[in-house]
């Protein structure tokens, strides 16, 4: 493991020296990011000094089942004013955890998933009623319609290819209107 670290430490340094006012960033894994990567001084860092940046990279990861506070710049579905349609598109930058539930309160059963991260959508892992997708444009056999809000929550109906109808609550903070 030490060797590990000096490897990375050493390639961290030379890596920093050829590009005068390169940051180093490093991808986790495909629900964490980076913070806090410090910029090297070019002039003088010794691999002691590099090693010790390597500390201050900071993982920040979403726990199983958690979604990214409102406050964060996340994406946000939007209910188009012209057809009361609900729409949502990915966006690889910004995360998006959007739960549909059954009834108007998040300990209800989860019926529909929306999620940037690839664990949540592949296989279902949350078991939802109606799937877990990137966005509503992957939803082939499904459209969704905003009918009112209540409280905390809109009220919106899922619409299958059949015209089959299921009522679906979503949390207010993440939905848009246009």
């Amino acid at each position: 493991m030490k060797k590990a670290k000096y490897f990375i430490a050493i390639s961290i340094l030379i890596a920093a020296c050829t590009k005068p006012g390169a940051k180093e960033e490093t991808k986790l894994d495909s629900r964490s990011q980076t913070a806090g990567v410090a910029d090297y001084q070019h002039k003088g860092t010794t691999v002691a000094e590099a090693s010790e940046n390597i500390g201050q990279v900071v993982k920040v990861s979403a726990e199983e089942g958690e979604t990214p506070s409102s406050d964060e710049q996340g994406t946000k579905a939007y209910v188009f004013e012209s057809d009361s349609s609900i729409h949502l598109t990915a966006n690889i930058r910004q995360e998006h955890r959007i739960f549909g539930y059954a009834k108007p309160d998040t300990t209800s059963n989860k019926l529909l998933l929306l999620s940037v991260f690839t664990d949540d959508v592949e296989k279902n892992p949350f078991k939802c009623e109606l799937g877990a997708y990137y966005e509503t444009d992957g939803m082939k056999q499904l459209k969704l319609k905003y009918l009112q809000t209540r409280g905390d929550f809109i009220e919106a109906v899922a619409i299958d290819h059949l015209a089959k109808s299921r009522m679906i609550y979503f949390e207010k903070k993440w939905i848009e209107f246009e």
